[in-house]
């Protein structure tokens, strides 16, 4: 079953589902990488960030590859998952970069290198949000697709783009923790902080509203918009309790 998916993505999107393959088997090799290397940042491995990074990068590089060839038109498809890629794949560079140097690539400003990357970053970061919201507009052209299925995709995208949005609150304010400095406990390996706010819990499940609502659209409400409009406002109520929560400065598990 997996591999007949990916012969289909593959067919799909060859770009997307290769680069997505690398980005897991790169993902792999930096764990391997963590057992030798006894580095910290901010009480972690060093490749904890980039290991996360290439994991839910190539997620995503996967679900546009699959959802895009929907839209019925693969020259303008063609040239988004050209941007989609480069884009990402250049804020992977920047945060692999980093790691190798044992500095942070998020929120770093100590010197004008490390500023002029985490800006580089953000703007990479800023233009793969302008060709999502591209991408969310020709979805609104589409009239192919089951009807449950179209509005989880779309509403996926929103919220994709709202909580995209948040990173660059976190970026203004130079960290995710609310009550206290970035590098407090946090839970196994994605280290959201357990006794104060954390802001990259939202974030987290706002940018993979994308592939849980598409595919709780495609199983359970086909040819429901109606249920998966409720099923999405749901969704993005719960996960924006978690901001709210951060905002508060509450731990998830405080």
């Amino acid at each position: 079953m997996p591999a007949t998916w990916y012969f289909e993505l593959e067919k799909r999107n060859p770009l997307l589902a290769k680069a997505g393959v690398i980005g897991f088997l790169i993902a792999i090799g930096l764990v391997l990488v963590s057992f030798f290397d006894p580095r910290e940042l901010l009480g972690v491995s060093v490749w904890n960030k980039p290991i996360k990074f290439f994991l839910s990068v190539s997620i995503y590089f996967w679900t546009m590859g699959w959802l895009m060839e929907n839209l019925g038109q693969p020259k303008k498809v063609s040239r988004i998952s050209l941007f989609i890629f480069l884009l990402l794949t250049g804020e992977l560079a920047i945060i692999t970069f980093q790691a190798i140097r044992g500095e942070q690539s998020h929120y770093n400003i100590s010197s004008y290198f490390d500023a002029a990357l985490f800006q580089l970053m953000g703007i990479m970061i800023f233009l793969n949000s302008v060709v999502a919201a591209w991408v969310l507009v020709l979805f609104t052209k589409v009239k192919t697709l089951p009807k449950g299925y179209l509005r989880a995709i779309q509403i996926g995208l929103t919220i994709f783009l709202i909580a995209g949005f948040e990173g660059f609150f976190m970026a203004g304010r130079l960290g995710h923790t609310i009550g206290d400095s970035d590098g407090q406990e946090g839970i196994f390996f994605l280290g959201w902080a357990k006794a104060y706010g954390d802001l990259r819990v939202f974030h987290f499940l706002g940018l993979h509203s994308i592939q849980v609502l598409s595919l709780v659209g495609w199983y359970f409400f086909k040819d429901q918009p109606g249920k998966i409009t409720v099923a999405g406002v749901v969704y993005f109520i719960l996960s924006s309790g978690t901001l709210w929560m951060a905002l508060q400065g509450k731990g998830l598990f405080g």
